[in-house]
């Protein structure tokens, strides 16, 4: 056994425990669904692989359905009034639409909705009626959201406390669903900086808590028995880490969503929908850095023509040795040369095009000085080690960059303005000149202080404390603890000079594992001993992930970057590693790891997130877990790329008022 999947445990939930649960006599049923049941079905499995267990149709609750008064309905739906009546009013007609009803509600049902199905009339009709509580999205193996992409608005410009309470609730409500399917009633932390308890955290915490609370009355058997040790949740909040969602990342996944789905590009392009834990490929670099995907690829796309003499004839090499493929262009282009082959195209393509792309981009919009200025800001820092001494002057070349867009330029004058720890507001309006930003990116700015953002020298930020004394959770102070970290030992952390930032939230996860999470910034509901936690003081020896048969590039035997390559792919080699070593430590998220039973070390450590999430910090999940070995989940509200996270920024001041420009692409 290994590390928790979150998407195996949902699959089975659905497929094994409610559509292969129901056989009915006929042989055959249909699947009913409302919109929230969809969209949770949608993310854990195929429709195809739902229709291939005698399923014969799968139909939306509110649309206008044919009757199959032989056939027996699956009810997937949300337990609320309005599932719930349309339900009722199938059954209730002289001729009811099915034979039969077995339904499964996404997460609990209230007493009052559970009499009004009594009272219906409709029970003779009922063979079955469970709760699944899973309503979350299980994103990733480790990853999950609660589905609430506006929560932004009221957690941070509530329209009214009742606003805010609501979603509160909601993600408690679903939260609870995550912790139900893995069988955890947790010991739960929150962010409180201010230390009023007064915050978003603490209120989600308090919630949580007395939803766990009321289960384990109602329900006996909550929590099941485990030979675990319980586990730990820490809530925190966006506002913990500013940085994260500003900076460029380079690691694979990360930087597909920020250049090929950011900018209003469509979130939805078929080229990238199928880029799921079903591609190995994908499976296995997602989370490697940029360069050492490319060159996955590019020697994986060589040897499969190296050993397929097909192929080989095809382009014309049979008599010669391989040429071998120099670049991304000639991948392409070879691919286009051998249409008769359609498994290699449908396994290299997809990947081959998004390597393409983003190296066109990256160049383009010289995202190699703007990405510089911004680590260097984002912790405190030049490559060579230095304090930057004349940060203005780095910075306004990026915001001059004809090449450069809207978005790279706000982005990189926010995460100045950060670590500046403000600047007087002349100096804004002329820094905003220079860009030539308009009167929203400007807004984007201002709203900055909703998330206590200090914006002028001087000026108290709302909410955060800037402790000096807490320094391990600030930016610069965390990025000073990695370089005392590896004086002593080689580091996870990918040791590229683009890509210094380490979220924050990795130190969540650390801190948390070795028991030294302040108290103070994240106070306990209810303070566990510390034996009943299983304090790791040293991070086991590593171990590699592997998908598939696809094998990580082995540090011993390592390939060779070429030396021609473009100045944003410098790493600097950690201790004891070639400096063309692939980086083995870079986590394949959702890769097999040895299978050892993670929990047998420790609590498992869950972080919540209010406000978003981006992807460089999903990744840290499977780094904390690959070198601490222990089980790591990791979860939000929502995941945003950087341009989704602006667009929510720019109309932050807006609170809930009126219809949200950014309803659409977050449907």
């Amino acid at each position: 056994m290994s590390a928790t999947s979150l998407k195996d445990i949902l699959r089975k939930r659905v497929l094994e425990d409610m559509v292969r649960a129901v056989q009915p006599a006929s042989k055959w049923k249909l699947l009913v669904v409302d919109g929230n049941a969809a969209k949770l079905l949608n993310a854990i499995c195929k429709s195809q692989e739902i229709l291939q267990e005698n399923v014969t149709v799968i139909e939306e609750l509110f649309h206008k359905r044919p009757a199959f008064p032989n056939y027996e309905a699956i009810y997937f739906i949300t337990p609320n009034e309005r599932s719930i009546d349309r339900f009722i009013a199938d059954f209730n007609q002289d001729k009811p639409l099915y034979l039969a009803a077995h339904i499964y509600f996404i997460s609990s049902l209230e007493d009052a909705l559970f009499d009004r199905i009594k009272k219906s009339g409709t029970t003779k009709f009922i063979k079955n009626l469970k709760e699944m509580n899973i309503d979350f999205i299980g994103l990733e193996p480790q990853v999950f959201t609660v589905d609430l992409p506006l929560a932004p608005f009221t957690i941070y410009n509530p329209t009214s406390a009742a606003a805010q309470s609501a979603d509160l609730q909601r993600a408690a409500k679903r939260i609870l669903s995550l912790l139900i399917t893995i069988g955890e009633c947790p010991f739960i932390r929150y962010y409180d900086p201010s230390g009023n308890g007064n915050g978003p955290c603490a209120k989600l915490a308090l919630l949580l808590q007395n939803e766990l609370d009321m289960l384990c009355k109602v329900d006996q058997e909550f929590p099941p028995p485990s030979e675990y040790r319980r586990a730990v949740l820490v809530i925190t909040d966006r506002s913990f880490d500013m940085m994260a969602p500003l900076l460029h990342e380079f690691t694979y996944q990360a930087m597909m969503s920020d250049l090929l789905i950011g900018d209003g590009k469509d979130v939805s392009s078929p080229s990238y929908a199928s880029l799921d834990e079903n591609d190995p490929i994908w499976n296995l670099i997602k989370h490697w850095h940029f360069a050492e995907a490319v060159e996955y690829i590019r020697e994986s796309f060589t040897k499969f023509l190296s050993e397929n003499k097909a192929a080989a004839n095809a382009l014309g090499q049979a008599d010669d040795k391989p040429k071998g493929i120099d670049s991304l262009k000639q991948m392409k282009d070879t691919l286009s040369s051998l249409p008769q082959f359609q498994e290699m195209k449908s396994k290299f393509s997809v990947h081959i095009n998004i390597c393409q792309e983003c190296k066109s981009l990256f160049e383009k919009r010289r995202l190699d000085i703007v990405a510089g200025v911004q680590q260097d800001l984002a912790t405190g820092e030049t490559t060579d080690g230095r304090v930057p001494k004349n940060a203005i002057l780095d910075l306004i070349p990026v915001l001059d960059n004809k090449n450069g867009t809207p978005y790279d330029k706000l982005r990189t004058l926010i995460i100045y303005i950060i670590a500046m720890e403000g600047i007087q507001d002349n100096e804004r309006r002329r820094l905003l000149e220079t860009a030539k930003l308009s009167i929203e990116d400007s807004q984007a700015i201002t709203n900055l202080a909703y998330y206590g953002i200090q914006l002028s020298p001087g000026q108290a930020s709302q909410g955060r404390s800037k402790a000096k004394d807490k320094d391990r959770y600030t930016y610069w102070g965390s990025h000073k603890l990695d370089k005392k970290r590896k004086k002593n030992k080689a580091s996870n952390d990918l040791p590229y000079d683009l890509s210094r930032y380490v979220p924050l939230v990795k130190r969540i996860m650390e801190d948390q594992i070795t028991n030294t999470l302040s108290r103070e910034v994240f106070p306990w509901v209810n303070e566990p001993a510390p034996d009943q936690l299983g304090i790791t003081t040293a991070a086991p020896k590593m171990f590699r992930f592997t998908s598939n048969g696809l094998v990580a590039p082995d540090p011993n035997f390592p390939h060779s970057l070429r030396t021609t390559r473009a100045s944003w792919v410098n790493r600097r080699p950690a201790k004891g590693q070639t400096k063309s070593g692939g980086n083995e430590s870079s986590a394949g998220g959702g890769g097999g790891q040895e299978k050892q039973d993670l929990r047998r070390n420790g609590s498992r450590i869950i972080v919540f997130s209010l406000g978003g999430l981006t992807h460089s910090e999903m990744r840290t999940a499977y780094e904390v877990a690959k070198d601490a070995q222990r089980d790591v989940i990791i979860g939000s509200t929502y995941v945003y790329n950087s341009s989704q996270f602006l667009d929510i920024l720019k109309h932050l001041h807006k609170g809930m008022r009126a219809k949200h420009p950014l309803a659409p692409f977050m449907a």
